[in-house]
């Protein structure tokens, strides 16, 4: 949108953006994808076929970044697009022979967002990181209580009742609540 290509500003994740290429010809049209940074993402398909009035989902998949310097920000691709009579993905060298004129051209760059603009607007993914994130606080809290019941046992306060069992047993459902919040 706009030039754009959306991803999360966030760290040691990858990151899926999509776009949807579509031929509003009467004939076939290849199509290629090209990037400034390809050790940074990867583009599926990179190149292809789109059949009269048909379309194409193309995925951006950003690679974990390990800072949160902006300098993928600069990051450009290039959708090129031309006209063709097969359904076989056109070559380097049947590009590099299409005049220039025959060639439609996009350029795109990066857009980071806060991670809060991208999250999807699908109220059942809304409702489960809602669910998510208050599974993780209370297995935080869980993991501060048996924190505090283990200081207790060592510091020999904890005779006021709590055995190792009751310990263990509020591990086990921290642990328990953690792991269903994963699912």
């Amino acid at each position: 949108e706009n030039g754009k290509i959306p991803f999360p500003n966030q760290l040691h994740m990858s990151a899926t953006s999509e776009l949807t290429l579509s031929n509003v010809s009467n004939g076939l049209v290849a199509f290629k994808v090209k990037t400034t940074a390809p050790k940074n993402y990867l583009v599926r398909p990179s190149a292809g076929t789109i059949p009269a009035g048909a379309t194409e989902k193309v995925q951006i998949i950003m690679q974990p970044r390990k800072d949160t310097s902006l300098d993928s920000a600069s990051d450009r691709f290039l959708v090129r697009a031309a006209s063709t009579t097969s359904m076989q993905t056109l070559s380097k060298s049947e590009w590099d022979a299409k005049p220039k004129q025959e060639l439609q051209e996009l350029k795109l760059t990066v857009q980071f967002a806060d991670h809060e603009q991208t999250i999807t607007r699908d109220p059942d993914v809304q409702q489960r990181r809602r669910q998510y994130e208050e599974m993780q606080a209370y297995g935080a809290q869980v993991e501060q209580d048996v924190e505090m019941l283990h200081k207790e046992l060592q510091s020999g306060q904890g005779k006021s009742g709590y055995s190792i069992f009751h310990v263990f047993l509020v591990m086990m459902i921290g642990s328990l609540i953690s792991y269903m919040a994963v699912m």
